[in-house]
């Protein structure tokens, strides 16, 4: 319930620092996500390769985590150091490249939080990885808000919003290695040169499916920066509704990490995954495909709420929104406009939070790998064909189409791999549920805010009745239940 909350007002934040800073806020995009497709470096797949062993053996744990905990201060390090390298081979300034010193930092302490919370759920500990999914957001609220608060005296910048993030991250990994080390009964780590050899040998797969990933979902916001004359500005836009989507990421992201451990259990005992795959799988979906869908219909009033410069502070909660009172109006259409598209790509990426997440737990990495492979070369070859006549917009059209490929690509695999049965009654009903979202949001608009907001939670709520099987919803439930144990 906490991560509902926190997010959420997280990223409206996160909105209003880019408010606040203007173009600014493209260069900090463009080196973020420079930092995210690196920071494979800081993992090589141990934490996806940790979770699927200790969920199946909690004895496993100590010999893991001793030697795991080693070999990331190595990888930090290394990591660090390529980043830094990165920045000089990419033309950036000394400044720039402090600013990348500091989000790989930040980095580094985040990718340390994730292994953290794999080991929690791997012992079934839910609630503790729970607490720590939003500790390091819940600090870093405090910290931003304390930036506005001192607003006049111009403490809300670039630098002082990484810093606040680095802050917040190093705190919450501080008390999470404390918790872990108490609750896994680990006292210190330390090396054993065989064993982690053979640890990184198997982990290497995982990290593959990591790196290739990351690149095609960071690279977007690189090739724009980089590309075009006016860079920043357009990665700027752009990075407005990749955060919206990112924030919808994070809680399909929540099914992943839960079903990882509940697959593995599944198949190591040679179970059939027909049931959990299908409850899993239509309830996301239909999540977020009824979201992307309002999302996409009211992109201009999302857009305008998020980052629309209003005389005064005044806001649009009237009947309906008054495009003229925005001093930015030209910018929110536009950007409203790559909104629409980048918001359906939710759906293919939750396809790959279902699907290739149960391809992960069959240990079958080649194959996930070689779609991640191909949709990156795909996506690279289409940014590199759109973004210099289109802008972000092309960007947009090229990462929704990569997506959908290797969501598409990724159901297929999983069909055949494990025999999957695909229900006429099933898709039926989803498509059915999806189709109600759809047609009953074209009727939204001709009422007032104060009317409209109830009214979707009532249609949402008659969608999922129509388009989910709640029979397979409350298998599913017992089986997070007896993951805990």
């Amino acid at each position: 319930m906490l991560n509902i909350l926190v997010k959420p007002f997280w990223l409206f934040l996160d909105m209003q620092v880019q408010v606040e800073v203007g173009t600014k806020y493209g260069l900090y995009h463009a080196l973020l996500n420079a930092s995210l497709i690196l920071n494979i470096l800081l993992d090589l797949g141990l934490s996806n390769y940790n979770n699927r062993k200790i969920s199946v053996n909690n004895k496993r744990f100590s010999l893991y985590f001793e030697n795991i905990s080693i070999i990331r201060v190595g990888l930090a390090i290394l990591y660090l150091i390529v980043l830094q390298i990165y920045g000089v081979i990419a033309g950036y300034s000394s400044y720039d490249t402090w600013l990348l010193f500091f989000l790989g930092l930040t980095q580094v302490f985040l990718s340390s939080i994730l292994y953290i919370r794999s080991n929690f759920t791997a012992f079934g500990k839910f609630k503790l990885d729970s607490v720590f999914s939003v500790l390091d957001r819940l600090l870093m609220i405090c910290g931003v808000l304390y930036l506005f608060a001192n607003q006049s005296e111009g403490y809300v910048n670039i630098e002082n919003f990484i810093f606040v993030q680095l802050i917040g991250y190093a705190t919450s990994f501080s008390v999470g290695l404390l918790t872990l080390m108490v609750v896994g009964g680990v006292k210190w780590p330390k090396f054993q040169k065989r064993f982690s050899k053979i640890l990184l040998k198997k982990s290497a797969p995982y990290a593959l499916i990591v790196l290739l990933m990351a690149a095609y979902y960071s690279s977007d916001a690189i090739m724009i920066e980089r590309i075009l004359d006016n860079g920043e500005e357009e990665t700027a836009m752009y990075a407005q509704s990749m955060r919206i989507l990112m924030a919808l990421n994070n809680y399909a992201y929540l099914f992943a990490v839960l079903l990882l451990p509940m697959f593995s259990k599944v198949l190591v005992k040679n179970g059939n995954v027909q049931s959990l795959i299908a409850a899993s799988s239509s309830i996301l979906l239909y999540g977020v495909s009824s979201l992307a869908i309002l999302l996409a219909f009211f992109s201009e009033d999302v857009i305008a709420f998020c980052y629309g410069i209003y005389p005064e502070k005044t806001g649009f909660f009237h009947r309906a929104l008054v495009m003229d009172m925005i001093t930015n109006k030209s910018d929110v259409l536009i950007s409203s406009e790559i909104f629409k598209l980048i918001i359906f790509g939710i759906v293919p990426m939750s396809i790959n939070y279902c699907f290739g997440t149960l391809i992960t737990a069959s240990g079958n990495m080649k194959l996930l790998n070689k779609i991640a492979a191909i949709s990156l070369g795909l996506n690279i070859i289409l940014n590199f064909v759109l973004i210099p006549y289109y802008g972000a917009y092309g960007a947009a059209v090229s990462s929704l189409l990569t997506q959908s490929f290797s969501g598409v690509f990724q159901i297929v695999v999983a069909v055949k791999l494990f025999k999957l049965e695909v229900k006429l009654i099933g898709v039926l009903r989803f498509v059915f549920g999806v189709s109600f979202i759809l047609f009953s949001t074209l009727f939204l608009s001709e009422l007032s805010l104060i009317f409209r907001l109830p009214l979707i939670f009532v249609i949402l709520s008659v969608g999922l009745l129509l388009a989910v099987n709640f029979k397979g919803i409350f298998g599913m439930a017992k089986g997070f239940g007896n993951n805990k144990q």
